[in-house]
């Protein structure tokens, strides 16, 4: 209820249940008793405005008037039934409100104007109507006083904590964006740059509660300003307890209500990628962030802080709004003026999964594998088995030291196999095992040391090389019996025995590509896909395992996969390096690929990706490339 006493406040706007006025009314009623005016929409600006996903019902205010109404005949009608203003404001909405007569009104007049950053013309004319000007973009308060605006002040958009509030834990989108996406705008070419790189992008149109529940489901949020705009999003996002992360528009002063990297996230349009992936990996960091952003909004930037400020310079004498400077001094009570996120020491988390696709399911593969679960019956962790082979499955249907199994009656390949033990894994270190491999206790004591350990390290194994790029080989290979006593960073580690972070699955910086099924390549191509999100690949040298190579040692044996498909290993090797020369080629430009020719790496050049594309089209000639 509106304390009898208050200051009377005549609130006119455009009503629908979603513009800023509703903001404003809402933290002015808590302090003075406000009455509505104005006229509302229609659908015809619902459906123009693509407001359906509203939700809430377009009110009648408590004055219904026109779009051009005359204010003289208004307050002699309205007095009978409503107590005359202390003070009349009125807000921008919808294009064409314009009440006529303000004169007649012998209160303080105000406006408050948003988006001045498009409608610029119009709103230096109109605002010579009111005592006050309030705007919402600090950039244009000297051209509204050089054309005569005397009392013009600063007054940025803000956030509602009771509707901004953070509406779930779960976070369920990588990124999130709630807003209008037009075709060839800049949000939409930043938005398909991110969805392109296999971040989950969740864009919605939709209001209040509901735009909250997005925002509070992303582990980021994406904002871009249009036109230099400091807008609603900005405290909107943050409110939620969110992770934002926005370009600077120039000018703005979100810069300096708000410090990238310590407040919120800062990208521009050559880093976000880079920015998204950085945010997404170190969820500590991100949420750290988050967490001061939303304390910071919630101390300076809520409309009751705007209505506040508005009524001390209509009703009580202020000479101006807070400044950014000041602003930010508000928001920071509290906390520590330096903000910035400081990592504590890497721990080692518990629990392991080990995932181990089964191929060959002949007697010899029969006991090369029971030896192996024999192996991990000394080795704490849960075992996950992928059976390609339908034999395999149904010897070890019952096995005690099997905790999860997939049974598939084809040879879904490699790569297929360790994806799908990953989704059906449990625990933070993961180690992918051949079914043919031999491994005691200490060998994955001393990978999974590394694992987390070792600085960026995303993948670990005892053996792995540095590989030439073009030429598609080991140039060097760190194997049992020639590599150094320390751990070494390397390209790539071997397939048949290494260590992988979860949650670097979970986030989709890793991922095993299925386009190399069979077999071959999936190692190199995992190396790469860790370089290219900043991590790192090492050989750890311990010792206690023993593997024979296979498979890779036969060019000329016939693998058969999926349905009815079979090749010579040397014409899957051929297949995939195409594969793999294609894929990287698209990002060689952002990424110093491995060692390639003998002079030395393949730098960012033309000329390297214009003699990758020649050999793509040499080795696959005589007929379109595989696909």
């Amino acid at each position: 209820m509106e304390p009898s006493n208050a200051s009377v406040v005549w609130l006119a706007y455009v009503s629908y249940p979603v513009t800023t006025a509703v903001y404003y009314e809402r933290a002015l009623r808590r302090n003075c008793r406000v009455v509505t005016l104005g006229p509302k929409i229609g659908p015809e600006i619902i459906k123009g405005w693509n407001l359906e996903a509203m939700k809430l019902p377009v009110l009648d205010h408590d004055v219904p008037l026109s779009f051009e109404p005359d204010m003289k005949e208004v307050f002699a009608s309205a007095r009978e039934r409503f107590p005359a203003p202390d003070l009349y404001l009125w807000i921008e909405s919808v294009p064409g409100h314009f009440p006529k007569n303000l004169d007649s009104l012998k209160c303080p007049k105000a406006c408050i104007l948003i988006d001045s950053h498009l409608n610029l013309d119009w709103h230096v004319k109109w605002a010579l109507n009111f005592d006050h000007v309030f705007i919402a973009q600090r950039e244009y308060l000297e051209a509204f006083r050089r054309h005569g605006c005397k009392s013009v002040h600063w007054l940025p958009l803000a956030c509602d904590p009771e509707v901004h509030s953070k509406k779930s834990s779960e976070k369920a989108f990588d990124i999130g964006f709630v807003g209008s996406v037009f075709e060839n705008s800049q949000r939409a070419h930043l938005l398909k740059k991110l969805a392109e790189r296999r971040f989950h992008v969740e864009v919605e149109r939709c209001f209040w509660h509901e735009m909250a529940l997005v925002f509070s489901k992303s582990r980021v949020v994406f904002n871009n300003a249009v036109r230099n705009d400091l807008n609603m999003r900005v405290f909107e996002a943050l409110s939620t307890g969110s992770f934002l992360l926005t370009d600077v528009p120039a000018k703005s002063g979100q810069n300096e209500l708000f410090e990238g990297g310590v407040d919120l996230g800062i990208y521009d349009e050559a880093n976000i990628v880079e920015k998204a992936r950085h945010y997404l990996i170190r969820e500590e960091e991100r949420e750290h962030i988050a967490r001061r952003g939303q304390s910071m909004v919630h101390k300076a930037h809520t409309y009751s802080h705007r209505v506040g400020e508005l009524l001390q310079v209509m009703l009580h004498g202020k000479s101006r709004t807070p400044n950014a400077s000041e602003w930010r001094e508000r928001s920071l009570v509290g906390l520590p003026s330096d903000g910035k996120w400081s990592s504590s020491p890497p721990s080692r988390p518990k629990g392991r999964s080990f995932i181990i696709p089964v191929i060959d399911g002949s007697e010899k593969g029969r006991r090369e594998f029971g030896a192996l679960l024999e192996d991990l019956k000394r080795i704490e962790g849960e075992v996950i088995v992928i059976f390609n082979s339908p034999e395999a499955a149904e010897a070890f249907r019952d096995h005690p030291r099997i905790d999860i199994s997939a049974s598939l009656n084809i040879n879904s390949g490699v790569s297929r196999a360790w994806n799908i033990g990953v989704h059906l894994s449990s625990q933070p270190s993961l180690f992918i095992l051949n079914a043919d491999l031999r491994i005691g206790p200490a060998a994955v004591e001393g990978l999974e040391k590394g694992l987390w350990e070792l600085p960026a390290a995303a993948i670990v194994g005892p053996e792995g090389s540095f590989f030439g790029f073009y030429t598609y080989e080991d140039i060097i290979w760190f194997h049992r019996e020639a590599r150094p006593s320390s751990p070494q960073l390397v390209d790539a580690v071997s397939g048949f025995f290494f260590a992988v972070k979860r949650e670097l699955f979970l986030n989709r910086v890793l991922q095993f590509e299925d386009r190399f099924t069979p077999c071959f390549t999936e190692e190199w191509d995992l190396g790469l896909q860790a370089r290219q999100a900043g991590y790192c690949s090492y050989v750890v040298p311990v010792k206690d395992y023993q593997h024979e190579w296979g498979i890779s040692s036969q060019p000329n044996r016939t693998i058969r996969y999926l349905k009815n498909q079979q090749a010579r290993a040397r014409e899957i090797i051929a297949r995939n390096r195409i594969h793999f020369w294609r894929k990287w080629l698209v990002i060689a430009g952002e990424l110093q690929l491995p060692q390639t020719e003998p002079n030395g790496p393949m730098h960012r050049s033309a000329t390297g990706s214009q003699l990758l594309q020649s050999k793509i089209v040499e080795l696959s000639a005589g007929g379109n490339p595989p696909k």
